[in-house]
C-alpha cells in the first residue's frame, strides 16, 4: 500500500517536475527562493524573540528624549 503511493508520488513529480531541463531548473530555483525566504524569516523571528528586551529599540526611551 505505501510503496504504491510512493511509486506514484514519486512518478507524478517526476513528470511534473523533472523531466523537462526547464520545469526541472524552475522547480528547483524557486523551491531555492521559497526555502531561503521562509529560513530567513524563522531565524528572525526566533533571534527577535530570544534577544526581546536587549535591543535598541526596546531601550531606547531609556536614552533618548523625544
Amino acid at each position: 500500500m505505501v510503496s504504491g503511493f510512493v511509486r506514484g508520488l514519486s512518478s507524478f513529480v517526476y513528470r511534473n517536475f523533472f523531466k523537462k531541463e526547464s520545469t526541472y531548473f524552475t522547480t528547483v530555483a524557486v523551491t531555492g527562493v521559497a526555502f531561503a525566504l521562509t529560513f530567513n524569516v524563522a531565524v528572525d523571528r526566533y533571534w527577535d524573540k530570544k534577544t526581546a528586551g536587549t535591543k535598541w529599540e526596546d531601550i531606547k526611551h531609556r536614552y533618548v528624549s523625544s
